[in-house]
């Protein structure tokens, strides 16, 4: 098929990978203070202050950029036009190749620290992406198609738990979210964790240096199938003649199976009489699509990651006790994500 199932399919793909919430690092001595602590958050805030523990402000506010390239497959399709199901085109006849879905935008996220260890979030994103698909319908050669942009909206909770000994931090996060689009009817919902083991730098200017490695796991959750619709001739004006054409080159070579005498040439082959019920089906569905007025194109499909898990890298620069700056890196042979991002913190 064509760049119809592309442009949904790939509106469906934006991931919403969104790592943990700045690095808490509690900080001890041996020395014990007597000082209040001022702010209501977190529990357990007036005790590590009795004992001369450094942590951060409880409250904060996150602005980042996120940038993802993942390669994904089909593994589900189905298609009406103008209600009726066209039951000859499916997803072996299509031939869809890897699809390369690729998002970039602005996460913004509220976070609070419950407990000196444990954190919880809230995410709002707006992202737009575009897709690169290859297809090979009815194998009647490989067709790449121009990148089809779409939009996203995306809305998400999450927690991070954080622990620290001397200079060293261990951090494991996840998060839930749900992203819509422009063109698809229906959320698709998003499960990312991660888990981070890094070292943390303090200057004598007051700044301080936290670095780190990890693993990240991205995937849909349930896997259902995802439902779209949109006008034939507003979105795709050049599919009728992609699709007729398929249908009518594969309809030739079925024709010249049953006029060969020798075919078929195999048990595996299927007989005469398939090949004519397919071309009947065929003919049917090239005409519908040929002589149809302005039509509506309804689908159905389901998606995969082709890899779920990558590496990251990353830092968190603490300017100040309300300023912090955070950038990763994240990748694998079949994605690459990049966040860069200011964290203000306050106290309440």
């Amino acid at each position: 098929m064509n760049k119809i199932i592309l442009t949904l399919l790939l509106s469906s793909f934006y991931i919403g990978s969104f790592a943990q919430s700045g690095i808490q690092f509690p900080k001890s001595d041996s020395t014990s203070v007597n000082k209040d602590y001022p702010y209501v958050l977190p529990i357990w805030g007036q005790k590590l202050t009795d004992k001369n523990i450094k942590f951060q402000l409880p409250f904060g506010l996150n602005a980042n950029y996120v940038y993802n390239r993942m390669e994904l497959e089909m593994t589900g399709f189905s298609m009406n036009l103008n209600d009726r199901p066209i039951e000859a085109i499916g997803l072996e006849e299509l031939g869809f190749q890897p699809i390369i879905a690729i998002t970039s935008g602005i996460n913004l996220r509220a976070d609070v620290w419950i407990l000196p260890f444990l954190n919880f979030y809230g995410i709002y994103n707006e992202s737009n992406g575009s897709t690169e698909v290859s297809m090979n319908p009815f194998n009647t050669g490989l067709i790449n198609l121009d990148p089809v942009p779409f939009r996203s909206k995306t809305l998400g909770i999450g927690s991070t738990f954080v622990y620290g000994w001397n200079n060293y931090f261990v951090s494991v996060d996840a998060n839930y979210t749900s992203s819509s689009s422009n063109i698809l009817e229906d959320n698709v919902k998003f499960v990312v964790a991660s888990a981070r083991i890094g070292r943390r730098a303090e200057f004598d200017n007051g700044m301080a240096l936290a670095v780190y490695i990890g693993a990240m796991y991205r995937n849909f959750v349930g896997h259902e199938a995802n439902n779209g619709n949109v006008m034939l001739d507003e979105y795709f004006p050049e599919l009728k003649d992609g699709i007729v054409t398929g249908i009518d080159t594969r309809i030739t070579i079925n024709e010249d199976k049953i006029a060969d005498p020798n075919y078929p040439y195999s048990a595996e082959d299927p007989s005469k009489v398939t090949l004519r019920t397919r071309n009947v089906l065929l003919n049917e569905v090239s005409s519908k699509i040929e002589n149809s007025p302005p039509s509506t194109v309804s689908y159905s499909i389901k998606k995969e990651l082709i890899n779920a898990w990558s590496t990251q890298i990353g830092l968190n620069w603490e300017i100040s006790p309300s300023w912090m700056y955070r950038a990763e890196i994240g990748y694998s042979a079949e994605q690459t994500f990049f966040m860069t991002g200011l964290q203000y913190r306050f106290g309440l």
